[in-house]
């Protein structure tokens, strides 16, 4: 009897381990998690304008095919401070033993990063341009008190990202300009969680990364002197990451796991009018293809090996911007912008380490020129998201959390601009 006894919790907690795992993988690719800060250029907009308006080098990134409407090579480094306010409430965990997780009702997950961003770009002619950029276009970072009643669903979720982007432009004439870039990411995923499988409480420490490629292609159009329009399209990202887990008071019955992972496609077009010497008008529309992720297989090794399908229910996603710039005078430049950003995370799916929601965005930036070489760009932005519900349970063990989340996020940017003049 004590034997079937050992082997039946041996059991549970391969189950629960298959589970953490999965999970892990599967909020890589569940939530909103992709960036916009690649500069604090078009953070006072509320990244409106991002691929028409060819401020900087930083649309290098944005649309290579801007490079051609700078007048001369260019640096910049900027970063970006995110703080989001989270608060879990009326909540409820159960463990992966079916027992009620013990804690307050009430959590407040902490999550915060700052968001580098480097540029560089010189012309060759009066036809070619190129650039360099590292950037992160995915990220995020949760982190649950170790005693919260969602300790057996996450402690920890983490996404880092590096992406080095070389890019080239070229200008066919004064209406049209052509860009491509292409883009090296590695992608680093940490996700740590306790685990309650009736042997005591223990806890699994979860790590994966990978590198892929991919690319950026962009078209600059400009039908007048006064008007410009971007169109830009980001391509998937195909890699295979590949993780260790650590099982942390537990005989570690799995210990690596890979899987194939495909991070979505977009596109974005966006349009800038100057409607006088000081006032422009930005504006942007970006679709992304999450739907396209229907669900993965990861393989999991060790001392038992776990083949495990996710199902993925994600739907496409919108965003839309507007924005203005306001020339108060040859050193200053007043930016402002609203944003409505749609999650591809439907209620029913929402999960605790990504608790998505579609946000409203209200921005606000200044740029000050300290002479010909050197600016300087400060702006904020703050964050509406809609508060949401979760029901999270998984089919192969009673682990879940239950509760409603009350979430707003700020943004916080600086950026200094060289112009090698």
């Amino acid at each position: 009897m004590l034997v079937n006894f050992k082997q039946r919790q041996i059991r549970l907690l391969q189950t629960a381990t298959g589970v953490a795992l999965t999970l892990a993988a599967q909020n890589v690719l569940a939530g909103s998690f992709q960036l916009y800060e690649q500069s604090t250029t078009y953070l006072g907009t509320a990244f409106s304008g991002t691929a028409s308006t060819a401020e900087d080098c930083s649309t290098g990134y944005y649309n290579p095919a801007g490079l051609t409407q700078l007048k001369h090579s260019e640096a910049l480094i900027s970063g970006v401070y995110l703080n989001v306010h989270m608060k879990l409430y009326d909540a409820a965990g159960m463990s992966q033993a079916g027992d009620v997780v013990s804690g307050d009702s009430t959590v407040r997950p902490s999550s915060n990063m700052v968001i580098p961003g480097f540029h560089v770009s010189t012309k060759i002619n009066h036809r070619w341009s190129v650039a360099l950029a590292v950037v992160e276009p995915f990220g995020s970072n949760i982190k649950y008190p170790s005693d919260s009643v969602a300790r057996d669903v996450v402690t920890l979720f983490k996404i880092e990202t590096y992406d080095i982007t070389p890019s080239v432009a070229y200008k066919i004439n004064e209406q049209f300009s052509l860009g491509a870039g292409f883009d090296a990411m590695q992608l680093k995923v940490t996700l740590n969680k306790a685990v309650s499988a009736g042997l005591g409480e223990g806890y699994l420490n979860n790590k994966a990364d990978s590198w892929s490629y991919g690319y950026h292609v962009g078209v600059l159009y400009k039908p007048n002197s006064e008007t410009k329009m971007g169109l830009v399209y980001f391509s998937k990202f195909d890699t295979t990451i590949k993780g260790k887990t650590d099982e942390l008071n537990f005989i570690p019955r799995v210990t690596s796991f890979t899987s194939r992972i495909h991070l979505p496609d977009r596109v974005v077009y966006s349009i800038t009018h100057k409607y006088s010497a000081m006032w422009t008008a930005v504006a942007d529309v970006e679709f992304v293809h999450w739907s396209r992720l229907k669900d993965f297989t990861f393989v999991y090794t060790g001392l038992d090996s776990l083949i495990t399908k996710v199902p993925l229910q994600n739907k496409n996603a919108w965003r839309v911007a507007i924005g203005s710039n306001y020339d108060l005078c040859d050193a200053w430049k007043i930016k402002a912008g609203l944003a409505w950003d749609q999650s591809p995370v439907k209620t029913q799916y929402r999960v605790a380490r990504l608790p998505d929601s579609d946000k409203f965005w209200l921005a606000l930036g200044v740029k000050y020129k300290c002479n010909k070489a050197l600016s300087l760009d400060v702006a904020y932005a703050h964050l509406f998201i809609k508060s949401g519900s979760i029901n999270q349970h998984d089919t192969r063990a009673d682990s879940g959390v239950s509760g409603k989340y009350k979430t707003s996020g700020n943004l916080i940017g600086a950026q200094l601009t060289w112009s090698f003049v």
